[in-house]
Formats: C-alpha cells, sequence, structure tokens
C-alpha cells in the first residue's frame, strides 16, 4: 500500500514543468487583458465621455480596486477550505469574461442614451472587479500547488518578463485604436472590451490544461485567523506608522482618474495621447523595475516605499504649474507645439507607473522583513482592508472637483503626498536589523532575496 500510494503522489505530481509553462502564458495574457482596460486612464476616460459627473468617473477606480479588495475575503473564507481549487478560479474568469462580453454588446448597439451605457458599464465592471478579487485567492493557490517549489522563483520572473511584454503590446493596440482616423466613440472601446474578452477565454483556456495536484500537502490559510489577529498587529506601533503612511500614499491616488479628464479639458490633448498615456504607464512600471530591485539590494523595501512616495508627487505638482507654463509667450513661441505639451504631461503617468511598481514589490516585501511570522497574515489582511477603504477615496475626489475645480483636487494630493513622504520617514528601517542576521547567518540573504523578489513580482 505505502507503494501504491507513492506511485499516486509521482504520477499526481508529473507536469510539473508543463504547468509552469502555462501558468506563465496565463500570466501574460492576463497582463494584457489589464491594460486594454486599465481603469485610471482607459475606463476613466469611457466613464468620462458618458457624464460630466466626476464622482461617477472616480467610482471607475474604486469599484475597480475597492470591489476587487473586498471579494477576497469571502474568497479566502471559502476557497481555503476546499482541497480542489481550480474550479473555483475557472469559475472567476469566466464570469469576468462574461461580464466584458456583454460589456462590449452593449458597445457595439450603441445604447440609446449616454445614462444606458453608463449604468450597463458599471453593473458589469463591477461584476467584473468581484470576479476578478474572488478568482485571484484560488488562482494563487493553484499556482502554489502546481509549480513547484524549486521552480517557482524562476517561474515568477518569467511571468513577470512575459508579462511585461503582453503588456507594452497592449499599450501599442490602445493606441492604435484611439490614433487620429481610427473608429469613432464607443466602438474602439466595444474592440478593446471585445479583445480583453478572448484574452479571459484564453486564460481559462491555459488554466484549465493545467494539471492540479491533489496529494501535495498545502497550507491552508484562513481569513479568520487573520481577522483575530488584526487587535495584537494594531498594537504594534510600527506596524500603525506603517499603515498611516500606506493609506497617505493610497490616497495620493485619488486623483488618477482625473489627470485623463484634465488633459482634455486644461490641456487640450487629443484622443491619442490615451494610447500615449497607456503607454508611458506601462513603460513607467517597465522601466523602474531594476532601479528597485538595486535600491532593495542596497537599502531594503522603506527606501523604495520613499521613493515611490516622492514619484507620487510629481502627477498632482504637474497638472497644476503645467497649464500656466504652457500659457506663456515663452513657451509658445520656443514650445508651442501641441505634441510636446502631451508629451511633458505624459512624464505623470510614467511616475504612477514607477511608483506603483515600487509599492507592488515595497509594500508586502517591508511587511515581511518586520512583522512576526505568526502574525503575518494579520498584518497583510489589516493593510489590505486599510487600502480597500482607500480605494473609495475616488469618489470623494471626484466630489472635491465639482466643487472647487481640478486645482483644488491636485492642490489637496500634493499636501498629502508631502505628508506622506514625511511619514515615510518614520518607518523603522528594518534593512539594518535584517542584514546584520544575514552576516551571521549567509543562508538567510538567498532565501529572504528570493522570497521578497517572488512577492514583488508576483504582486
Amino acid at each position: 500500500m505505502a507503494g501504491a500510494e507513492i506511485r499516486r503522489f509521482s504520477a499526481d505530481r508529473r507536469g510539473g514543468g508543463a504547468n509552469g509553462l502555462l501558468a506563465t502564458g496565463a500570466g501574460a495574457i492576463g497582463s494584457l487583458a489589464e491594460v486594454l482596460i486599465l481603469p485610471p486612464i482607459v475606463l476613466a476616460f469611457f466613464a468620462g465621455q458618458l457624464t460630466d459627473s466626476y464622482a461617477a468617473v472616480g467610482l471607475v477606480s474604486a469599484i475597480a480596486v475597492g470591489f476587487w479588495a473586498i471579494a477576497r475575503i469571502p474568497a479566502g473564507l471559502l476557497v481555503a477550505v476546499q482541497r480542489r481549487k481550480q474550479p473555483w478560479a475557472l469559475a472567476g474568469i469566466l464570469v469576468r469574461a462574461v461580464a466584458l462580453a456583454l460589456l462590449a454588446l452593449v458597445a457595439f448597439r450603441g445604447a440609446a442614451s449616454g445614462d444606458d451605457l453608463l449604468r450597463s458599464f458599471f453593473i458589469c465592471l463591477a461584476a467584473y472587479a468581484l470576479a476578478s478579487g474572488f478568482a485571484s485567492v484560488p488562482l494563487e493557490a493553484l499556482v502554489a500547488k502546481a509549480v513547484p517549489n524549486a521552480a517557482r522563483a524562476s517561474f515568477y520572473r518569467q511571468r513577470a518578463l512575459w508579462g511585461i511584454v503582453a503588456a507594452l503590446g497592449g499599450a501599442l493596440v490602445v493606441a492604435q485604436l484611439f490614433k487620429p482616423g481610427g473608429p469613432s466613440f464607443p466602438r474602439q472601446y466595444a474592440l478593446l472590451f471585445l479583445a480583453a474578452t478572448v484574452c479571459q477565454v484564453a486564460i481559462a483556456v491555459f488554466l484549465a490544461s493545467v494539471r492540479e495536484p491533489l496529494r501535495v500537502s498545502e497550507r491552508r490559510p484562513s481569513v479568520l485567523p487573520a481577522i483575530q489577529g488584526v487587535p495584537a498587529a494594531l498594537a504594534d506601533r510600527n506596524f500603525r506608522r506603517f499603515l498611516f503612511f500606506r493609506m497617505l500614499l493610497a490616497l495620493t491616488a485619488a486623483g488618477d482618474p482625473f489627470l485623463i479628464i484634465f488633459a482634455f479639458a486644461r490641456l487640450g490633448a487629443s484622443a491619442g495621447a490615451v494610447g500615449g498615456y497607456v503607454l508611458a504607464f506601462v513603460l513607467g512600471i517597465l522601466m523602474s523595475q531594476p532601479a528597485w530591485v538595486a535600491v532593495a539590494h542596497r537599502a531594503g523595501e522603506r527606501a523604495s516605499l520613499q521613493a515611490a512616495a516622492l514619484l507620487r508627487l510629481v502627477p498632482p505638482l504637474l497638472a497644476l504649474v503645467l497649464p500656466s507654463i504652457a500659457s506663456t509667450t515663452l513657451w509658445r513661441d520656443r514650445f508651442g507645439g501641441q505634441a510636446l505639451l502631451e508629451i511633458v504631461f505624459g512624464v505623470a503617468f510614467w511616475c504612477i507607473g514607477a511608483s506603483t511598481s515600487a509599492q507592488a514589490r515595497g509594500t508586502f516585501g517591508y511587511l515581511a522583513e518586520f512583522a512576526p511570522f505568526r502574525l503575518r497574515a494579520a498584518y497583510t489582511f489589516a493593510t489590505n482592508a486599510g487600502l480597500a477603504v482607500a480605494a473609495f477615496a475616488p469618489v470623494a475626489a471626484g466630489l472635491l472637483v465639482e466643487r472647487a475645480g481640478f486645482d483644488g483636487l491636485f492642490l489637496i494630493a500634493a499636501l498629502i503626498g508631502v505628508v506622506a513622504v514625511f511619514a515615510s520617514g518614520a518607518l523603522p528601517n528594518t534593512y539594518v536589523r535584517l542584514r546584520s542576521r544575514r552576516v551571521s547567518r549567509p543562508e538567510s540573504r538567498a532565501a529572504g532575496t528570493t522570497t521578497a523578489t517572488a512577492i514583488g513580482e508576483g504582486a
């Protein structure tokens, strides 16, 4: 019986290499789909063309991020106790595909009024975000089971590499659809939604081909212990400082959905700028990643978060000063081209992408540096809960624009960013403590670096 069980286990573990390739393909296509409907730019501009309500524009990012985070809680409670993760992941992905397909159908037909199309858009977006958040939990567990431990670090690197390549391709597709002479509104969005639907179907096919090992022992975390540990996490002064800083950093992003609206309303940007700004965002992620690896290696993840806070100051400050500069005689006489103005404003989106990359790497990498192992799940849960609340700040930002205009919004965002920079200075420098440990235990350096890299590139 023991020999038979060993043979069954070995057969169950076959196909690990193919699993890695399939999961890499699914991840790359997922990056492509995400860029095609990038909420702070593509979807925000879509909502801005359907309504004059800035609060509705802010609701796009609030739903995309907030609903995603909320859906992970019931997924953690339900999926953790299930032996098979694959059906749950596939179910969530198929719901995403249906939501996008319905949205593409509505956009192709053309609604009788902008209100009808806007209503359909928000319903489908909510379904998409909830399904994405729910599917992310079993998807992470499926990858952990299907990809062998020895190959996991290489898998995360390959997935990140091909994800960036696919994201660049998605940005070029958006630029092609929004260039002058391209499809008119809302047909270009219908094509984007259709392309994203095809991507979701392809992801489902890839994941359905993954061989899920059923006899591999797995750690089954539950949301309940994490919730129960939140009071202990909040009792940690260092964690409270970190959470305060992270909330401030998240609040600085409240103005992101309005940057694209601002570019058209105040800078006179052309429709082709949408694709250019998506490309700038993706290039910000791509070009900054080697820098964040080097920064974390030399100074720890705290330095990455501090750099992210500094970069977050650029978009609101640029939005505040660029209209005044563009109206000067010197600018009109020496640099007066509209194309140059659009390119300069693209720096804001590059900085958002670079800051997003630093936050993805640094947030949970920094938590891993200072959180006690037994409470790490509680620290992570409390952080995610705080960020989920902050995700709804763009709605308040939209109301602020309606009352105080764009200048009022970006001025407040810049002030919050300055406070976030100072708050980052209060974060404990855990890297010094970890470095001293690595000197005494050389093997911990490789383990810590591998874990931080996996967290950053897999986020």
